[in-house]
């Protein structure tokens, strides 16, 4: 069993003028902050990190999340459906895909920097989780 958190986020405060929703909260470093857009049916990722650990935050639409822990022979795929609002958590040696039902778009966070080398590096790419 793999250990992606998957949370619905709610507001920590709202009036008048909107609310404030903390995304993440966490002792973590972060050293890349991203937008990813999905066009409906598009499937993204399909790999996991050596070092990184990385958090997703869907900003509309709805995505399929799969996972499998990488070094773990006996690992099923997991899947997750994240809509709107909700923030799933990858930590580092988690394979993850994911394959949008709908136009979407979601914040991508993780604790690797995606200049230089680096990013390459700590990315092992694997065949579809989605058959």
């Amino acid at each position: 069993m793999s250990t992606v958190t998957i949370t619905t986020l709610d507001p920590v405060h709202t009036d008048d003028r909107g609310s404030i929703t903390d995304l993440i909260n966490t002792t973590d470093p972060f050293h890349h902050i991203g937008m990813i857009t999905f066009t409906e049916g598009a499937v993204r990722a399909n790999h996991w990190h050596k070092l990184s650990d990385q958090y997703d935050y869907i900003v509309e639409g709805k995505v399929e999340l799969a996972t499998k822990e990488a070094n773990n022979p006996d690992a099923k795929v997991e899947t997750h459906i994240l809509n709107a609002g909700d923030l799933a958590h990858i930590p580092k040696g988690i394979i993850h895909a994911y394959r949008a039902l709908e136009p979407s778009s979601m914040i991508d966070v993780t604790t690797t920097s995606r200049e230089g080398v680096g990013y390459e590096e700590d990315t092992i790419r694997v065949d579809s989780l989605f058959e």
